[in-house]
């Protein structure tokens, strides 16, 4: 029993009197295993994230010391299995399985962690440790112009229905399916935000909102009392403010007409087309 005390002590030592590498997300520790025992160190510097070569400062926590070289990432790397992986979101990195191995089962979308110089549609090769996928590398076996063809389609706003390229993969139909709903979602959020702000600097408040061509029927209330409008998309000019202006209606573009709505509560002038 004190031989393997002694064992166990002397890898200990020769551990925390090394380097290891890692790869680190922000603020999360770095899990190593030391004679078989699990253990968490605390990164410093706390900010810091990426691939890095280590020295442990005690039991409890490591400092960042160097970068690791690419034959280096890969010799980690190759610890772990290999999956295919086609990107559906390139901001906050995320894809979907285009491999599948029966030793791991995930269900919609899969974080990547660390990525390099990805864009959306790329095909990629990820290693999965048991609770991250890792970037490792872009993938040899597919083409390149497939990810440039699709995303073209994508800035086209083509709907997925109507998606025809030839050699496509259900991966990526799928991946283009999921980056079409949240491009059109990402689009409508910051049209809502914009005649919401537009109506809050005028003291109004948004309801709701439909866009028909080229213009927006925008539903609000001002003190309380709810109004419908049509206003230009691009402008928000008024193209019909919802009450008689005399005709005046494009005088007024979406926040001055809450002005102009509130002074006709106080003086009682206001007549609904």
């Amino acid at each position: 029993m004190t031989s393997l005390f002694d064992k166990l002590a002397k890898q200990e030592k020769e551990f925390f009197a090394s380097k290891f590498m890692s790869p680190v997300l922000k603020g999360q520790p770095i899990r190593v295993r030391i004679a078989g025992v699990a253990v968490e160190l605390e990164v410093r510097p706390k900010s810091f994230s990426g691939w890095g070569l280590f020295e442990s400062k005690d039991q409890k926590t490591c400092q960042f010391v160097d970068k690791p070289s690419r034959a280096q990432k890969q010799q980690y790397l190759k610890l772990y299995p290999n999956f295919t992986m086609v990107v559906c979101r390139q901001k906050r990195a995320f894809g979907i399985l285009a491999s599948q191995d029966n030793r791991v089962v995930v269900q919609g979308l899969i974080p990547i962690q660390l990525p390099e110089e990805i864009r959306i549609f790329d095909t990629i090769n990820v290693r999965f440790d048991g609770k991250n996928f890792w970037y490792d590398s872009h993938s040899a076996s597919r083409s390149p112009r497939i990810a440039v063809q699709i995303r073209d389609l994508l800035a086209e706003e083509t709907d997925p229905s109507k998606l025809v390229l030839s050699g496509m993969t259900p991966q990526e139909r799928l991946s283009y399916s999921i980056a079409f709903d949240h491009e059109i979602e990402s689009k409508r959020d910051k049209k809502e935000e914009r005649l919401k702000k537009s109506l809050e600097r005028g003291g109004a408040v948004l309801r709701s909102y439909v866009e028909r061509g080229d213009t927006y029927t925008v539903e609000f209330t001002v003190d309380g009392e709810r109004h419908r409008s049509v206003v230009n998309s691009e402008t928000l000019k008024i193209s019909s403010a919802g009450i008689c202006l005399s005709g005046g209606d494009a005088a007024f573009d979406l926040q001055s007409l809450v002005g102009v709505i509130r002074e006709g509560h106080e003086r009682s002038l206001i007549y609904r087309m």
